[in-house]
């Protein structure tokens, strides 16, 4: 096991060195690909394996052996750590990316790329991420149920909650478009097809219609809410004005720069 972890580190150090000579030669989802590799790739198993080496010492190496309570207190500062120096890892990635653009050609548009991240990277990833991880749990309780027993006043409750749960989800989203049409039928889609895995799933294996199942029938119903706003929402001028007054307004960074050049014309 002590060379497995030493191996580990070795391997992601010896990679990193073996790609850098690709530094600025290509790219993956507009990072630069050496970049990319090193945020998303080698910094991952890295975190894993700072995880699972101080696990492995603070478990079996160390007399008296540490509580339950105390690993975890530990494993959740150390874990703290790591995922503070990895967000400056990707900020690193990122900006050497900008660098490595503009070094190549300087009338670049980098707004245009920061836009790109900022919407159809980074908003997408988390929206749709955030769909696929309810469907994984809400699906998974299907295989797991839970060992609780709800009243049903308590069971009917959680349909309001996820009435309010897949409301937020839509928000959220509505609140994010810049007002690209792309943008906002890419989530529809999603919307409707993490739908569609709910309702296959419980044709396929009829959940009970009970709390053991309330992760289920949460993220369904949360799912059903959205696909609800996604086809009418639109479709009503005064609910779209009601969203509409909660957008940041001119977030998108090119149409500042548009406004600006206008502005600067002006005088």
């Amino acid at each position: 096991m002590t060379i497995f972890f030493m191996l580990i580190p070795l391997f992601a150090v010896v990679s990193g060195l073996l790609l850098y000579r690709h530094d600025g030669k290509r790219e993956l989802l507009r990072f630069d690909v050496v970049q990319f590799v090193y945020s998303f790739v080698i910094a991952p198993v890295m975190f894993i394996w700072i995880k699972s080496f101080f696990y492995f010492v603070l478990s079996k190496e160390i007399h008296p052996p540490l509580s339950p309570t105390n690993l975890f207190v530990i494993d959740t500062v150390l874990s703290t750590m790591a995922l503070i120096i990895y967000a400056f890892v990707v900020i690193h990635s990122l900006t050497t990316s900008f660098n490595r653009k503009m070094y190549k050609d300087p009338l670049h548009d980098l707004f245009e790329h920061t836009e790109y991240f900022h919407l159809w990277l980074s908003h997408l990833t988390m929206y749709i991420g955030s769909l696929l991880l309810f469907t994984i749990l809400g699906i998974g309780n299907i295989f797991l149920p839970l060992e609780v027993e709800l009243s049903k006043f308590q069971f009917y409750s959680l349909f309001l909650f996820s009435a309010v749960l897949g409301t937020m989800q839509f928000i959220m989203v509505w609140l994010s478009n810049p007002g690209k049409e792309n943008f906002m039928r890419i989530m529809k889609l999603s919307f409707a097809f993490f739908f569609m895995l709910h309702v296959g799933a419980y044709f396929l294996y009829s959940p009970a219609f009970a709390g053991r199942m309330s992760v289920f029938w949460v993220s369904f119903g949360a799912s059903f809410t959205a696909v609800l706003y996604s086809l009418f929402a639109v479709r009503f001028e005064a609910l779209s004005a009601f969203f509409d007054k909660f957008k940041r307004p001119n977030w998108s960074f090119q149409y500042e720069t548009k406004s600006t050049v206008k502005r600067q014309e002006q005088k």
